[in-house]
């Protein structure tokens, strides 16, 4: 195994390890919302990028369609999204979040963002930039990657 190779195993441990930790701490901070952090996920999405329609946040997120589907599935009961008609598809429907969903994700985001400023004086905004910066780069050769796995299969 090349010195590289090494290198991105070590990144993508540490990188799951991340993943797990902001999961919990995202189960801790929302706890008491009755939302778990796909729904949060998935409404962010949302907020942030208008309506979508189930597979398009799917591939957004590199899941599958069945998992977006019993996520919006979740968020339709509790009244956090709903489903608006789709001018460019008659079978899939825009997923929207409602002023409820709009307002439970603010209210997240506040509350994250409180956890990431005490997170972030421990860092270096330096190293935070460069490590934005290599984890973008990984996210496009892994996209890429992906890409012609999928044609080659």
């Amino acid at each position: 195994m090349s010195a590289t190779a090494v290198q991105l195993n070590d990144l993508t441990k540490t990188v799951r390890a991340c993943f797990q930790r902001l999961k919990a701490m995202g189960e801790r901070l929302h706890g008491d919302l009755d939302v778990t952090v796909a729904m949060r996920a998935v409404l962010e999405t949302l907020v942030e990028d208008g309506p979508r329609t189930v597979p398009q946040i799917a591939r957004s997120k590199a899941v599958t369609r069945q998992h977006i589907q019993t996520i919006v599935d979740s968020l339709l009961m509790k009244k956090l999204v709903k489903l608006d008609d789709n001018p460019a598809h008659r079978r899939s429907s825009l997923i929207v979040a409602t002023a409820k969903g709009s307002d439970l994700f603010a209210d997240m985001r506040r509350r994250e963002q409180r956890a990431l400023t005490a997170i972030g004086r421990t860092l270096d905004h330096v190293d935070i930039g460069a490590t934005l910066r290599t984890l973008a780069a990984l996210n496009t050769a892994l996209e890429g990657h992906l890409k012609e796995t999928k044609h080659a299969a």
